[in-house]
């Protein structure tokens, strides 16, 4: 394969796709899609509707439907929540809206235990249970990545119906890389026989814009489709930071028969950052202009008198390009047995130029002390997957059975053009930021070609020994095969081709006991396999170490209180990583396998209707991560908790609707607590409390206009750190927005 720069099939791509866009966009606002079908009375309602209608299954907003609702990151069985023996978390669209999260980062911090922030390859990335970057899986509809780190976006979440975070080693469902969790984002999907549409258009500081479309139309019985289209821009709130992104997802449905289904989707997502913000540099106290307390350690501090500045040249350029393409079809052979096949193709073109990394060198004479490097990288990927499954719901001695076994196969070319050199050094106070360099003389002039291809063979169990006690159990099988060659533009007797062929065994047991049928109890035993790195962007070196392996112990209650307007669900864990990579012992220069870690802790999430006013959302986790066995440069870094890892986070969210008028209220509040930008824990970033508060009016048609305010306390707080442990992403600001939100 070789690598390619496209520009003009991108280009007529893109123009291709904004063309769907703006049909799906006239489909949802034509005025005659815009009515229910003739003869349906029911009336319009607000899209962000807060009463308390109903407290069953189908009701989204109650809070039993959080452990009634299937999860298809948990399993291939259909499992509800309740009856997973692991914690899963399900965000829906009307709760991201209801709680203002515009971004998978701030849906996915709205979630126990789960931190998430930029970098500048991996925006969205996120850190579970102590583990971050690697080893969270991450899957849109079923369809996973075989690298997360490549993959990994921070979409707009208007485009998905749901997002599922299933906790713990995830291995029997998703392969390598879901060690600390997997997370499924879930499209907007077709419904039958219903007619729905809705839609949003915001604006807010920075001069942020939003605006979206969605409709499910269901021509007859056997045929439903369903469309969304998201707009969005920024100027963002570090300066010159413009940013834009478009979002459109299409799928149909057929049931040619009452045993056959057959779905097809295709997903478009694009975001384009002229001068992407990739943090602000830490100073010595003694250099800075104005020191905040935010960092502290090693004589750095964070400097507010500079940390609105771009640091990035002045034409830096982010952006991606990416389709998924996913066609399934479900045949029932008898009312027990199904059989299925999901085929999945992604494909994704992604261009960074910047200058991504900003280190104080205090020996440089003069004033321009501050170093900048110069980054060029391109992907061009594309992904295959087959996944062919067998499934049985039906008895066996008089007992329930759900059973599933399958293969499935996933191939990823991948080609990469990667420059590296040094911009110049520049006063931290006061530079011209230029433009980026020729690329000829660079240090580092490499393309990358890698070809990954895994075979899988699984099964899974669950069955019912009595109506209240469920054993779930499941085992997979993987095969990865790894081809790279890096070509050395500089110098090519150093150009290399490498591999390997992993083999690895994943498995887990679990059970679910109903002590009442309001309260069930849960435990499970699983296992991991994880790379050592990015198998698509390994070095020689790297390709040769071994997968590591995880394995976790976690147990938990999950229950339905006070007429089930209060769900909860608590869980303690323990996951361990064998077979990091550590420095040798004796020859510290040497690089090696042998290095470990751990994480133990605690969650808790409540959802509560404590009236048909007024409802409550809490959740906090609490954990101890560190690596019971590292060094880094002879030194031992035992006892250590990773980087931008936090031991504790708190979420509360709170709306109140008003009895005599159509207000509803809400505020929000989020604790992280404190972490370090690297292994050593030499440099803390202090933790932070923000808070949020929205007021929301319904209008006539339907519709709800929201205000909400954010950061009210304009708290200055870092939020993640970059790939060196002296910068850090300074979080935003106080900020608004108003939104008008609709639902037919």
């Amino acid at each position: 394969m070789s690598v390619r720069f496209s520009p003009a099939r991108s280009a007529a791509r893109r123009r291709a796709l904004f063309s769907a866009a703006a049909v799906a966009a006239l489909l949802v606002a034509s005025p005659s899609l815009a009515q229910p079908p003739e003869g349906d009375g029911e009336a319009a309602t607000p899209l962000d509707e807060i009463a308390i209608e109903g407290r069953g299954e189908g009701d989204a907003s109650a809070p039993a439907a959080r452990l009634k609702r299937t999860s298809e990151a948990a399993s291939r069985l259909g499992l509800t929540v309740r009856e997973t023996p692991a914690t899963v978390d399900v965000l829906t669209q009307q709760q991201l809206q209801e709680q203002g999260s515009r971004s998978l980062i701030e849906a996915y911090n709205s979630a126990p235990g789960v931190v998430a922030g930029n970098l500048p390859g991996e925006p969205g990335v996120t850190a579970i249970r102590g583990f971050s970057r690697g080893a969270v899986g991450y899957v849109i509809d079923g369809v996973r990545a075989i690298d997360p780190l490549i993959a990994s976006r921070n979409y707009d979440t208007y485009s998905f119906d749901r997002i599922e975070i299933l906790k713990g080693p995830a291995s029997v469902v998703d392969g390598a890389g879901a060690l600390a969790g997997t997370i499924n984002l879930v499209t907007r999907k077709p419904e039958f026989d219903v007619f729905k549409a809705d839609g949003l258009l915001s604006y807010g500081s920075f001069d942020s814009v939003r605006a979206g479309a969605a409709v499910n139309v269901a021509p007859s019985e056997n045929v439903a489709a369903a469309a969304s289209v998201l707009y969005g821009r920024s100027d963002g709130y570090v300066n010159d930071t413009d940013s834009e992104n478009v979002q459109v997802t299409t799928a149909i449905a057929l049931k040619p028969t009452d045993r056959l289904k057959i779905t097809a989707a295709f997903d478009y997502f694009h975001d384009d950052f002229r001068t992407a913000y990739f943090g602000t540099p830490l100073l010595p106290s003694d250099v800075a202009r104005d020191p905040s307390g935010v960092v502290t350690g090693r004589g750095f501090v964070l400097d507010k008198s500079i940390w609105k500045k771009n640091f990035n040249v002045d034409d830096g350029v982010m952006k991606s390009d990416a389709v998924w393409a996913r066609a399934g079809a479900e045949y029932e052979l008898t009312d027990a047995w199904t059989l299925k096949n999901d085929f999945g193709f992604y494909s994704a073109d992604r261009l960074w130029r910047n200058s991504e990394d900003y280190t104080y060198v205090a020996t440089q004479p003069g004033d321009a002390k501050l170093r900048r490097d110069a980054t060029l990288i391109s992907h061009d990927q594309q992904s295959w997957t087959n996944r062919t499954t067998a499934n049985f719901d039906g008895e066996i001695g008089g007992m329930r059975n759900r059973f599933t076994t399958g293969v499935e196969y996933m191939r990823t070319e991948f080609g990469s053009r990667r420059r590296f050199g040094t911009v110049d050094f520049v006063d931290p106070f006061d530079f011209d930021r230029g433009d980026f360099p020729d690329t000829a003389g660079f240090a580092t002039r490499q393309n990358f070609d890698s070809t990954v291809d895994n075979t899988a063979v699984f099964v899974e169990n669950a069955l019912n020994l009595t109506p209240e006690w469920i054993v779930v159990g499941g085992v997979r099988q993987d095969w990865i095969d790894l081809d790279r060659k890096v070509d050395d533009l500089n110098d090519p007797t150093l150009s290399d081709r490498f591999g390997n062929k992993f083999k690895a065994t994943s498995w887990r047991i679990g059970t679910v006991y109903d002590l009442t049928p309001q309260v069930s109890l849960f435990g499970q035993y699983t296992t991991a396999i994880t790379p050592v790195s990015s198998l698509l962007l390994s070095s020689s070196a790297r390709a040769a170490f071994d997968l590591t392996k995880g394995r976790s112990v976690e147990g938990g209650v999950k229950t339905l209180l006070w007429d089930e307007r209060i769900a909860a669900t608590a869980s303690i864990y323990q996951i361990e990583q064998d077979n990091i990579l550590t420095r040798d012992p004796v020859t510290p220069a040497l690089t090696v396998q042998g290095g470990s870690q751990r994480s133990r802790g605690v969650e808790l999430d409540v959802s509560m209707a404590m009236t048909s006013q007024w409802k409550v959302n809490a959740n906090a986790a609490f954990l101890k991560a560190e690596f019971t066995k590292l060094s880094e440069g002879g030194v031992s870094l035992k006892g250590n908790r990773p980087l931008n890892v936090p031991e504790r986070t708190i979420n509360l969210w709170t709306t109140y609707r008003l009895a005599e008028a159509p207000i509803t209220f809400g505020a929000g509040l989020r604790h992280v607590g404190s972490f370090y930008t690297d292994n050593a824990n030499t440099i803390r970033v202090a933790g932070r409390t923000l808070f949020d508060a929205s007021i929301a009016v319904d209008v006539p048609a339907g519709g709800v206009v929201t205000l909400r305010g954010r950061n009210l306390t304009n708290k200055l707080y870092a939020e993640w750190s970059g790939y060196s442990s002296t910068q850090v992403y300074v979080g935003a600001p106080r900020s608004f927005d108003l939104t008008y939100s609709v639902k037919f």
